[in-house]
């Protein structure tokens, strides 16, 4: 992984979200109301640093994280791909903030009771563009999410809880198996204390 320049002009625009989010979690909120904080959100992201970026792949940049939810910055390189995924049981809100994403949802149609075994469902695939917001919850709400080829992306995610640990799915093999979540940056290290 490498350091890149921003994507525009620096500081650190997040905290008014951040801010927010504090005085009343996720999970307190409607989700119109969601929409709306990343919605305005949406025009003042830029990190006061570079993000990492990974050739031909994505990093998840952690801009805030305590026991109800985290911030996440994912810079998307073009063609970079996703596993296809759960939330591990958390609430996920994912707005597109540059570029685009194709995001490819799934549903889990088996019961989850055989570990290791997964049946998955395709239900179609949208283009997400700069300003779109997904949703996920529940554990059998998939998706896998891309970058189209040539086009970078940056999304802001927004978990709760903190996403600690999901499955991974392969839907040829009807497997799947749980990876522990990771980031590649912390923005803030500081933000970490308290998890």
């Amino acid at each position: 992984m490498t350091q890149v320049t921003n994507f525009g002009p620096g500081g650190d625009l997040l905290q008014p979200l951040i801010d927010n989010l504090c005085m009343r979690g996720p999970l307190e909120r409607s989700t119109s109301d969601m929409a709306a904080l990343l919605a305005a959100a949406r025009g003042s992201w830029l990190p006061g640093r570079p993000l990492l970026v990974c050739p031909g792949g994505y990093t998840r940049s952690c801009a805030y994280a305590d026991q109800r939810f985290e911030v996440l910055l994912l810079n998307w390189a073009a063609g970079a791909v996703s596993a296809l995924h759960d939330h591990g049981g958390q609430h996920c809100w994912m707005q597109v903030l540059e570029g685009q994403l194709l995001v490819d949802d799934y549903l889990r149609i088996d019961a989850g009771e055989r570990p290791g075994f997964a049946r998955v469902e395709a239900q179609g695939s949208r283009l997400m563009n700069a300003g779109d917001l997904d949703l996920r919850s529940g554990p059998f709400d998939l998706h896998r999410v891309s970058a189209p080829p040539r086009v970078r992306a940056l999304s802001l995610h927004v978990y709760a809880g903190p996403l600690k640990e999901f499955l991974i799915y392969d839907e040829s093999t009807q497997r799947c198996q749980t990876l522990q979540s990771t980031y590649d940056d912390v923005l803030r290290p500081s933000v970490l204390a308290s998890r």
